[in-house]
């Protein structure tokens, strides 16, 4: 991909989880930081796939870090809850169109792909779910540790 379609893409991430922030009633300040958290995690990811080839779960897992620390350090500096952030953040990285395919092969009776398919959504999901629970144990560990030192 080239610079241009990445920059696109972050664009397009950000547009994705500002309207979900939108229409989740987030307040009117935190849109713009959940569209930013949104575009870098699309952007991460963006850059993380291979030329001409298809998402690896390393790509999904590495956005969802990005998505996630951006969270917790927006949810730190703003006195939020990070999923304020993270919920709009990690919409575009949902896998929704392995799903999708996944339940078409089924339904068309091709049960090897469509095992092969459910098989590549769930690694893609349980990256995306363990990268958040990795930075937010960070995160909760970090705040553990500082509440101590001010004792």
């Amino acid at each position: 991909m080239s610079w241009g379609n990445l920059i696109l893409a972050g664009f397009c991430g950000a547009g994705a989880a500002a309207a979900l922030s939108y229409c989740s009633n987030i307040s009117k300040k935190d849109i713009f930081w959940g569209a930013v958290v949104g575009g870098l995690g699309w952007f991460v990811y963006s850059v993380l796939i291979p030329n001409g080839g298809k998402a690896g779960t390393e790509s999904y897992f590495w956005g969802s870090i990005a998505v996630a620390l951006l969270s917790e350090v927006l949810a730190f500096l703003k006195k939020n809850p990070a999923t304020v952030y993270l919920i709009p953040g990690l919409l575009p990285l949902v896998p929704g169109s392995g799903m999708f395919q996944t339940m078409r092969a089924a339904i068309t009776g091709n049960l090897d792909n469509a095992l092969h398919l459910a098989l590549t959504t769930l690694t893609t999901a349980g990256a995306t779910a363990f990268a958040v629970a990795i930075i937010a144990s960070i995160a909760r560990l970090l705040a553990m540790f500082a509440k101590k030192r001010k004792k």
